[in-house]
């Protein structure tokens, strides 16, 4: 923008400016969480098959924040586990995945907890509970949750 600043002298002396204004986003927006879809008395389940390997992509969780710039990236952490030693989740992308390959002895009933965080000062969050069966068949799945 230009601003103009003009004496009242005879001659008028004047001078001119540009004055740049920027305009930066605030953290007021936490992360929202898209995927999985939490709801309330339902209950949603990941199926892990017993045979899994490590690597295996178990789910993705997926979500976005509204605010801008630095404020809108995101990190992704496992804040909690039935066994902290089977899954890990990707920093940036969400993806959850074995970090080792499945075994019997391993828990059919897992349960996660991610916690999705921003990059603004101070930092917003949000958290999305996850639960994995590791089962063969749906029938299975079924009977570990009691549904």
């Amino acid at each position: 923008m230009q601003v103009k600043a003009q004496d009242g002298g005879s001659p008028p002396l004047s001078n001119n400016v540009t004055v740049n204004i920027i305009i930066q986003d605030q953290n007021d927006n936490a992360p929202q969480v898209l995927y999985p879809v939490q709801t309330g008395a339902s209950v949603v389940a990941e199926i892990v098959p017993r045979a899994a390997d490590v690597g295996y992509l178990v789910t993705k969780v997926v979500a976005v924040d509204v605010d801008s710039g630095q404020n809108a990236w995101l990190s992704y952490k496992l804040q909690k586990a039935t066994d902290k030693a089977l899954f890990e989740v990707g920093l940036q992308n969400g993806e959850i995945r074995t970090v080792r390959q499945v075994t019997d002895k391993d828990a059919v009933k897992q349960k996660l907890t991610v916690v999705v965080e921003d990059n603004g000062q101070p930092s917003r969050s949000a958290v999305v509970s996850i639960n994995v069966a590791v089962a063969d068949s749906f029938p299975e799945v079924l009977a570990v949750f009691g549904l």
